[in-house]
């Protein structure tokens, strides 16, 4: 991975891309990591997955399945998805409708270094900034 972290910022509007020196693996698609950001598949099919909040019917179609029922492994009840993979593709091209933002990860602080991207379906998810370069 690159040692020189440089700012990147981003306005409302923008086109952007995925930045493949910081999101890929050299033997894949040239880029300058040593081992992948997620996992070695998304890095060889050339994805990198955003998150975005589950809407309200996605919380309501998981309440009512059986996958909501019972308790987990460590006999615990079940606690409903707090976020939903969004792919990002190499050659996709985004547009910024957030240049900052604080994603609320898990159920501690926000993180800030995101940003805020539309695909061309219309769906929303954020983004690490450090990953986008303009189009």
């Amino acid at each position: 991975m690159t040692k020189n972290k440089t700012k990147v910022s981003f306005r409302k509007g923008n086109l952007v891309t995925l930045n493949v020196a910081t999101c890929f693996t050299e033997q894949n698609h040239g880029g300058e990591r040593d081992y992948p950001l997620s996992n070695w598949h998304n890095d060889d099919a050339g994805i990198v997955l955003g998150h975005r909040k589950p809407t309200a019917d996605e919380l309501e179609s998981w309440y009512s399945s059986d996958e909501s029922k019972g308790i987990n492994s460590a006999g615990e009840t079940k606690l409903p998805p707090i976020a939903m993979r969004v792919p990002l593709y190499k050659d996709e091209c985004v547009t910024v409708v957030r240049g900052q933002a604080k994603m609320d990860a898990c159920w501690g602080n926000p993180k800030s270094g995101y940003a805020v991207v539309q695909k061309r379906s219309g769906e929303c998810c954020f983004v690490l900034r450090e990953l986008l370069t303009n189009a």
